[in-house]
């Protein structure tokens, strides 16, 4: 069975928007565990224990075959690799991640309750969840309602550090099955697709995994071209980045809104979270892929526009789609 599950994730000693950052890739990476939505990152002041550093908070939404019960211990093991250390209840930590809510399931155990039993006290949970689920319903009412309810006082500021700040988008080509290639190649190589995401991508930044870079054998020109590699590929023309983490340092020390995640399968999957728009070229063929797109239903579709490749014959749809859909949005108080 599958689960949907939202989680509360602070840290208030070290870097603490590192630690978040490692502790979602950790959760993305995590077997049987998918990492949908994402919030900013806030910055709150200590809850409960009061002569502590303040503390960064975030919330993100996950989709994981595991039960609750070892959701948890893979939470707590992830704080634990971050350095946790349990010496006192509300006391500082280098990483925190509490389990929040999933829906339909009620639980009051001696390791687990959900929902939360202080959530709904919380303006530090409660900002950044009405930032990913302002629609959800809890104990009958919406996030975004419990939140202009909620009687905390404690100030909650927006704070950079999230990869949500960098405004990352993804563009692909599918076939009508959410294909994106076969045997490590493209399924299509259609001429007004291919101008399309020159159009597109043109003057901005593009991210990509070794295989696609490789597949193109040199930098595209006019665009800032990133590479995301363990083995951390020199190639001239491309930045090589051997973690996340390093990719992320680069962003945010120059930013640019038109970055553009452009594969392969893999690396889409890793960065479809942070991403808050998505450009799709879909083609109405059966490709035979053995690799797909998968995550677009945190999306809503902007627009769409029809045309038929003049090269090929093949029909094909230009979409938009944009971070958010059902119980979603950008609350504000």
């Amino acid at each position: 069975m599958e689960w949907e599950c939202y989680v509360s994730l602070g840290a208030n000693l070290g870097d603490r928007e590192r630690a978040l950052r490692q502790a979602l890739e950790w959760l993305h990476g995590s077997d049987g565990m998918e990492l949908c939505r994402v919030s900013g990152f806030f910055e709150t002041a200590p809850w409960g224990k009061l002569d502590q550093p303040p503390f960064v908070n975030a919330a993100a939404k996950l989709r994981t075959e595991m039960e609750p019960l070892e959701l948890l211990e893979t939470c707590q093991r992830i704080e634990k690799d971050l350095g946790r250390v349990r010496h006192e209840h509300w006391g500082a930590r280098t990483m925190d991640i509490d389990l929040l809510h999933i829906p339909n399931v009620s639980m009051d155990t001696e390791q687990l309750h959900l929902p939360h039993p202080h959530m709904l006290e919380r303006a530090f949970v409660l900002v950044p969840l009405a930032e990913i689920a302002s629609g959800l319903e809890i104990a009958g009412k919406t996030v975004k309602e419990h939140l202009v309810a909620c009687r905390d006082t404690g100030e909650v500021t927006s704070c950079p550090g999230s990869p949500m700040d960098i405004s990352l988008k993804i563009i692909a080509c599918v076939d009508e099955r959410e294909g994106l290639g076969k045997e490590g190649k493209l399924l299509f190589r259609l001429p007004e697709d291919m101008a399309f995401f020159r159009q597109q991508t043109w003057g901005g930044t593009v991210i990509m995994g070794r295989r696609t870079m490789e597949s193109l054998g040199k930098p595209l020109d006019g665009r800032r071209n990133i590479v995301l590699s363990r083995q951390g590929m020199q190639r001239e023309g491309f930045t090589a980045c051997r973690s996340l983490e390093e990719l992320w340092q680069i962003l945010f020390q120059s930013p640019d809104e038109n970055t553009y995640v452009i594969g392969g399968g893999e690396i889409y999957r890793q960065f479809l979270p942070y991403c808050r728009e998505a450009f799709v070229t879909r083609v109405a063929a059966d490709g035979r892929a053995d690799v797909f797109l998968s995550g677009l239903d945190e999306f809503s579709l902007r627009g769409c526009r029809g045309s038929v490749d003049a090269a090929t014959g093949y029909e094909m749809s230009f979409c938009h789609y944009i971070r958010g859909g059902s119980g979603d949005g950008d609350f504000q108080e």
